[in-house]
Parts: structure tokens; sequence; C-alpha cells
């Protein structure tokens, strides 16, 4: 993966508040999906881009944080090469708003 294609995990902050085991999945700079525990017991990811389709592919559970990654990067490998120089700037341009 060249560095323009790494993916990085940062911890979800929502109205200034922390969620441990949460986390925003970030590719150049756009927010592209999440993972998260969502109970004590159950992790979740899902992989997506504003204003693109969901499939459902595109996300599911998970036994912990290495698993869900490893399933997240699955999807992002097979969503990123169909998403167009147009489809990124929109993205972008709805970060702004």
């Amino acid at each position: 993966m060249t560095v323009d294609e790494t993916i990085s995990l940062h911890v979800t902050v929502i109205g200034g508040a922390r969620y441990p085991n949460d986390f925003t999945v970030f590719w150049r700079g756009l927010p592209v999906g999440r993972i998260m525990k969502s109970t004590r017991v159950r992790w979740w990811w899902g992989c997506n881009v504003y204003d693109q389709p969901s499939l459902n592919d595109d996300s599911g559970d998970g036994k912990d944080l290495d698993d869900c990654m490893d399933k997240f990067l699955i999807a992002w490998t097979r969503i990123r090469p169909g998403l167009t120089n147009e489809d990124i700037a929109k993205a972008y341009r709805m970060l702004q708003h």
C-alpha cells in the first residue's frame, strides 16, 4: 500500500467526547468508516464514503479490533478502485460544510 493509500484509525470524538474502543477510519484525511466495540463482547466495522451506496459486504461483525481491521481492509481494497476523482472531490467538499 502506498503512503497516500494508507488508512489510519483515530479514536472517535463526538461533541468533544472521546469514545474508547470506537475508531473512525481515515484515508487521505477523509473519514471512510468506523470500527467499534458495540457491546461488551461484540465488535462491528463499516466501510463507506460519502454519497456512495453501501453494499452488504461493506460492514459486519468481528471477534476483535484486529479481525475487524482485516475485514475492513478487504472491503476497502474492493471499494477504493471504484472511486473516481469526482467522488473523492465531492467527499472533501462535504467535509467543508
